[in-house]
């Protein structure tokens, strides 16, 4: 499919998240209410997973970039924001991607262990 029309179709339903996320009566961001309407419309098949499957590979292997610009503004502010501040940054982060890589580590196990039981009850 053209990666123009993955681009518009990622960037219309972020957008609607936006949106819809505005009309609520209780504050949520509308970046993760654009992600929940993707992955509703993904489960039921109404947007297919080729529609979005080469702009969405794309951006997940080149995700690291979207981060590098707010990092060195964060690590630029620190005569404002001063040393320990940053300190604390920095330990949440890495606590933070140790929390990641144990749920990550705990999700694949699961999964495996799924489809391993799946697998065993198929034969």
């Amino acid at each position: 499919m053209n990666t123009v029309r993955q681009i518009t179709i990622i960037v219309t339903i972020g957008l609607l998240g936006i949106v819809l996320a505005e009309l609520l009566p209780f504050p949520f961001p509308g970046s993760i209410l654009g992600l929940l309407i993707l992955l509703v419309l993904l489960i039921t098949k109404i947007i297919k997973l080729e529609s979005v499957e080469k702009i969405a590979t794309f951006v997940l292997a080149n995700m690291a970039l979207l981060f590098i610009v707010p990092v060195v503004d964060i690590l630029e502010q620190y005569k404002v924001l001063g040393i320990v501040v940053l300190i604390k940054y920095m330990v949440v982060a890495i606590i933070a991607t140790f929390i990641t890589f144990i749920a990550t580590v705990a999700s694949v196990k699961l999964s495996l262990m799924l489809m391993e039981k799946r697998k065993t009850n198929k034969e």
